[in-house]
């Protein structure tokens, strides 16, 4: 999005962008936003992986 606002000309804030990090708990499937590396689903409270596995599906 930063991209195309920068190409036509249309200022944004600063620090427009950030990395959203997503996990899916292994246990209740849900899928998550990881804040402040915090690894913990906030569903069912189970421990979210380390590793990136959004490409798992069930």
């Amino acid at each position: 999005m930063a991209e195309a606002l920068d190409r036509i000309g249309i200022d944004r804030p600063p620090g427009f962008t950030h990395e959203v990090v997503f996990r899916r708990c292994r246990s209740c499937r849900k899928l998550d936003i990881v804040r402040e590396e915090d690894l913990v689903c906030v569903f069912c409270g189970e421990d979210l992986p380390r590793e990136w596995n959004m490409g798992e599906h069930g």
